[in-house]
């Protein structure tokens, strides 16, 4: 008969606690850097072009659907991303894949994706 051993199971559980707090820490770094890059050349573009009320509105409008959607997206992708590392038992290449496909993209719209002047890239 197996006896119970609490150090055991305390340490697995330390170990997935950490593997979910580095992956959730990891998001949110990449999604900041992401914000910051994208919002720093939407600025510069801005600049250079102008477009119609209507196409601002229109932007501001579907950044209201699209923004939570690719969050909650790469969300679930970056969890998903954790299992397939542990299913595969470290294997990068279908954990790189399924990180690529969920948490690369683009996060915000721009009028020019509006437009139809550049490609809306939600799986990356």
């Amino acid at each position: 008969m197996r006896r119970f051993r609490p150090s055991l199971f305390a340490g697995a559980l330390v170990f997935v606690l950490l593997i979910h707090v580095q992956g959730c820490a990891l998001l949110i770094a990449g999604g900041v850097a992401g914000g910051a890059a994208g919002g720093a050349t939407a600025a510069k573009d801005s600049r250079r072009e102008e477009h119609s009320a209507g196409t601002y509105a229109g932007t501001v409008l579907a950044n209201v659907l699209y923004v939570p959607a690719k969050a909650v997206f790469a969300g679930v992708g970056a969890v998903t991303s954790g299992v397939t590392y542990l299913v595969t038992l470290g294997n990068p290449t279908p954990t790189a894949s399924v990180w690529n496909s969920t948490v690369n993209g683009d996060y915000v719209l721009t009028p020019n994706m509006i437009e139809g002047k550049e490609p809306v890239h939600f799986v990356g």
